[in-house]
């Protein structure tokens, strides 16, 4: 036998068993998942090879602390082409089989770090067509499942071993024999197979609700200045639905109005309606819209500019924030967004000048959230 037919082969096997040892990683995923891995298995002669795997699941999206999440089944396609079946062929192999070892990781809130979850799926006999390239389909159902803890879970895919065989047409090993190829993950890739989240029926069907405190800072764009925030954000996680309220506490802005006089302006938020967002995947989405009001403006910190009851932004800002991916409800973090300021009314005769300090797009703001000491209230 040659090496050309030997790789042929090898390559062959690969990225069926590859496919198929992957389905059994399925098990809490969130949504219609989709994920492709490249990898570089170790082959008998050749050397790292590249291999690519594409897998598919439709999952529920959510599970309630408690109850049992039914084993989630995976599919997989890999297709096999012409020239690795001919080279199959070549070593009269009429069949293949084997099976495969995969690292998986599963991230809930019970188990922070990550639990170490091996698949050995077995795929099986598969016909070697005598020419054309073939598919082998693989299907792996995941254990079922309990969560104690509500917040978001993870299934991260890592590295495979396989143990491939080639068969004749007598059921004996083709010239390749039985071996044994260890697959590394390609660096740079994203190898979380889906998410999903865990949440607290108290409060109501499928309903988790969660509070914080609210601490962080924006950048006014037109003048460089800065707006101190503090306040909280009460929110209740449907699925992927977020609904709630923002409130931010009186504020006071310092700006350069002209260019070179300091200004001092006392800031009061009123919220516009509720807090929307999503959270989905790890990543919380929250959109509120906040009129600004400003009962005063001073410059030097005592001589009065401006001001007054009837002065706020002439209609609400929309503030929209959003978390990095991994953000735990449970937990809270970092929330980061861009938002416009609208031209402001009512402030008295300096109202031009001190809204053209004040103004504009591109506003950078930054909070974190803290979970209150009761992060999950119960609702009669």
């Amino acid at each position: 036998m040659t090496k050309t037919k030997r790789t042929g082969a090898a390559l062959a096997l690969a990225a069926a068993l590859l496919a198929s040892s992957l389905a059994g990683t399925g098990t809490a995923a969130a949504g219609p998942a989709t994920l492709g891995l490249d990898y570089h298995c170790t082959f008998p002669l050749l050397g790292p090879q590249p291999v690519h795997v594409e897998l598919s699941a439709d999952v529920p999206e959510r599970v309630a602390i408690g109850e049992v999440m039914p084993g989630i089944v995976v599919d997989s396609v890999s297709t096999v082409g012409a020239g690795s079946a001919r080279g199959l062929r070549a070593l009269y192999a009429t069949t293949l089989e084997g099976h495969a070892l995969a690292d998986a990781t599963l991230t809930v809130p019970e188990m922070p770090d990550g639990l170490p979850v091996e698949v050995d799926s077995a795929l099986d006999r598969t016909p070697i067509p005598a020419s054309g390239g073939f598919t082998v389909k693989g299907r792996g159902t995941a254990p079922d499942l309990t969560f104690t803890q509500a917040g978001p879970g993870k299934v991260t895919v890592g590295n495979l071993v396989l143990t491939l065989t080639p068969r004749t047409d007598d059921g004996g090993a083709s010239g390749l024999g039985t071996f044994e190829s260890e697959c590394t993950q390609d660096p740079g890739q994203d190898g979380v197979l889906a998410s999903f989240q865990i949440v607290d029926e108290d409060g109501g069907p499928g309903a988790a609700p969660y509070s914080y405190a609210l601490r962080g800072s924006s950048t006014i764009k037109a003048s460089g200045g800065t707006l101190p925030l503090t306040g909280a954000l009460d929110t209740k996680v449907d699925g992927g639905a977020v609904t709630g309220a923002l409130t931010l506490d009186p504020s006071q802005a310092r700006f350069s109005m002209l260019g070179f006089l300091p200004v001092t302006a006392d800031v009061t938020f009123a919220a516009e309606g509720g807090t929307t967002g999503t959270y989905k995947d790890g990543v919380l989405t929250t959109t509120s819209r906040m009129t600004a009001r400003f009962p005063a403006f001073t410059v030097f910190g005592f001589l009065p500019v401006g001001g007054g009851d009837a002065c706020r932004t002439s209609q609400p800002s929309g503030i929209t924030l959003t978390s990095a991916a991994g953000f735990d409800p449970k937990a809270g973090g970092v929330l980061t967004g861009v938002y416009e300021l609208p031209p402001i009314d009512g402030c008295g005769a300096l109202t031009g000048a001190l809204g053209s300090s004040l103004a504009g797009p591109g506003n950078a703001i930054t909070v974190t959230l803290t979970p209150k000491p009761s992060t999950q209230k119960k609702t009669s």
